[in-house]
């Protein structure tokens, strides 16, 4: 079983500097993951291993996937859902380019996010490392 709870403490601890337009709850950080690991189970040709029921709580009551995935795996999950992250601030940030009001007009506005793009790209670049680094999922036959 992989334990959620770890897996989201790792994504908060990888986005906490991050500042969003809202402050994202335990729930949000959740779906984060979840729509992770369906990306992993479709990226890698698993789709008829997943289900939505391996979502389960253990007998302490903690978040768990009932599939026990690799420490590469778990990278992907993480690479996923921190991509997932950053867009979600990308788009709020698109609609911030410069703003008047009556006493002033400011221009760039989305200058303290204008590197998001570059830490989205390296986040997909490194997520393709790991999948082609994960060769039982890369090398499918056809």
């Amino acid at each position: 079983m992989t334990n959620i709870i770890d897996l989201i403490e790792e994504l908060k601890d990888a986005t906490a500097w991050q500042k969003t337009p809202f402050r994202l709850t335990g729930y949000d950080y959740t779906r984060m993951i979840h729509r992770a690991i369906k990306t992993l189970f479709i990226d890698t040709g698993r789709t008829f291993e997943y289900s939505d029921d391996l979502f389960i709580q253990d007998e302490n009551g903690d978040d768990v996937f009932n599939y026990d995935l690799k420490i590469d795996e778990e990278k992907y999950v993480l690479l996923t859902a921190q991509i997932s992250f950053f867009k979600k601030v990308q788009s709020d940030v698109n609609n911030i380019v410069s703003y008047s009001t009556d006493a002033l007009t400011v221009t760039s506005a989305d200058k303290p996010y204008a590197h998001l793009q570059d830490t989205i790209g390296e986040l997909e670049n490194e997520r393709r490392i790991v999948f082609y680094k994960m060769s039982r999922f890369a090398c499918l036959p056809n």
